[in-house]
């Protein structure tokens, strides 16, 4: 089902984020004030509409009929108090989805604060991810979930190769939950508890980040 989408800045996240909204099949609707950069994009994303213009400036925002939207995303680079104001904005407007970039743990907070339904902060989470991968290479993606816990895809580990789930145990003795299981082909499945699990497999687990984080990578999958 297609939706309406709203991105207010196209520096590289802004851009990817709206070129992938609309290659899923949504109408994107994307602005930045650097008219030169919006001219350079229109040949890059056939389908969005691209708009010059500082959504900052009283007005602006109002003449796009945003309340109608599904949600926005205010990514914004380093003007903190662009970014804050044009989320403010877009609530005031009765936009019922707003995502927000922050570019520290203050700047976060005041976004929390007027609004924002959910700010990320690329830099840091990217820092996060780059520190559990030297950490554990066996750790591809990585998510925090809150409360100590965590959710990962990863490598199966070497000690865990021909053992089924229910032969390892791994809830009663590390905490670990075995959500899906990725074949070679790249298709998902839930875990059959009696299946040996392959080196060739990779494993979506949920559980304590400190688990999570011990995982050793099996020698067959290094490099």
């Amino acid at each position: 089902m297609s939706k309406q989408f709203a991105v207010i800045g196209l520096g590289r996240v802004g851009a990817s984020l709206a070129r992938t909204l609309r290659e899923m099949g949504h109408e994107v609707l994307a602005m930045d004030r650097n008219e030169d950069l919006v001219q350079e994009l229109s040949a890059e994303m056939p389908g969005v509409e691209l708009v010059s213009a500082d959504a900052s400036e009283s007005g602006i925002l109002a003449g796009f009929g945003l309340e109608d939207f599904d949600g926005a995303a205010v990514v914004i680079g380093e003007d903190i108090q662009a970014s804050v104001l044009i989320t403010l904005i877009l609530k005031e407007l009765g936009v019922p989805l707003v995502l927000a970039r922050a570019g520290s743990p203050l700047h976060a907070r005041v976004l929390e604060k007027v609004g924002a339904d959910h700010v990320v902060e690329p830099e840091r989470e990217f820092g996060e991810l780059l520190a559990h991968r030297m950490s554990s290479p066996a750790i591809q993606e990585y998510l925090e979930i809150g409360g100590g816990q965590a959710v990962a895809r990863v490598a199966v580990p070497g000690e865990w190769v021909g053992h089924s789930l229910s032969e390892l145990g791994l809830p009663g003795r590390r905490g670990l939950l075995v959500l899906a299981i990725q074949q070679p082909d790249g298709s998902w499945r839930l875990p059959d508890p009696g299946e040996k699990l392959r080196s060739s497999d990779t494993l979506m687990l949920g559980g304590p980040r400190r688990e999570l984080d011990r995982l050793e990578i099996p020698a067959s999958r290094e490099g």
